[in-house]
């Protein structure tokens, strides 16, 4: 019985020791990625002096002066609030258009369903740059260019494939018998979707919500294509004319940054675990 219980408590000691390398490695790695992120925080409550003398020394004083000159003055605030509407309207529509395709490809039995998700997923390997150009011609004709809903349109379809494929991936996991019953008792097929399969694949959808927020809150280029008048400006374009206007006041370009920045680190934070289980939900079958 000793010897059992000391031969067990070494083969913990040896798991435990083996780790150590492991986890070394991780929190250098982690290390190497926030502290980036932490340097650019605390040097933005630091004035251009303080800065200069030492860039890697903790702000003698913490100020808010300069989220404050770059929220009003330098116009982060509208860039800011462009972002939230352009994200907001075309998450709500990539998100409902998603789900109903994803639904009509798994949960409907019919015969070109293989073919439709194939020719999804296919057209997620082309690259974004190479349909601007068509698709600036087509939106100046239609009179779209210089308004947000020409990235709303843009967002919106360009977020259809991957989010088809992670919705219909989850979809296809779940049991018939739920729809089966469901039926009997006389749901249609609009309850149906809205009353069982939404509510069964809310993991998958807050993981696709947070996947395309963060691809398009951090997009620049459709942005610098469709939009022209600094009034109408996404945060990241707006960033972009910021650095230029304000290219020797650091400290306020660093707290610029740091408005853009902290939003989705804040949401991979705080729905990391959603994310993984919205993933991998689908991925194994019980």
């Amino acid at each position: 019985m000793a010897m059992n219980g000391s031969s067990a408590l070494r083969r913990h000691k040896r798991f435990h020791f083996s780790a150590v390398p492991r986890l070394l490695t991780l929190l250098v790695f982690t290390v190497l990625f926030v502290f980036p992120l932490i340097w650019l925080c605390y040097n933005s409550f630091k004035t251009n002096t303080q800065l200069y003398d030492n860039p890697w020394a903790l702000p003698v004083q913490w100020s808010f002066d300069n989220y404050v000159y770059a929220w009003s003055v330098a116009n982060v605030s509208i860039y800011f609030f462009n972002s939230v509407k352009v994200c907001g309207c075309a998450i709500v529509i990539s998100l409902f258009l998603s789900a109903m395709a994803s639904f009509a490809i798994t949960r409907l039995s019919w015969k070109l369903a293989p073919a439709v998700l194939a020719l999804f997923v296919i057209s997620m390997m082309i690259p974004v740059n190479a349909t601007l150009i068509p698709q600036f011609l087509m939106f100046s004709k239609m009179g779209l260019v210089n308004k947000h809903i020409s990235l709303i349109i843009l967002y919106s379809i360009g977020a259809l494939p991957i989010s088809i494929f992670i919705l219909s991936g989850f979809m296809r996991s779940f049991p018939h018998d739920i729809e089966e019953s469901a039926v009997i008792d006389g749901a249609s097929m609009i309850k149906l979707f809205f009353f069982i399969t939404l509510p069964i694949s809310q993991a998958a959808i807050a993981t696709v919500a947070i996947y395309t927020f963060v691809t398009m809150w951090n997009d620049l280029t459709t942005a610098i294509v469709f939009l022209s008048d600094y009034i109408k400006m996404t945060l990241p374009y707006g960033l972009k004319a910021f650095q230029g206007q304000y290219s020797t006041n650091y400290v306020a370009t660093f707290a610029a940054v740091a408005i853009a920045t902290v939003p989705t680190v804040f949401i991979f934070t705080l729905f990391n675990k959603q994310i993984i289980a919205g993933i991998t939900a689908g991925s194994v079958k019980e």
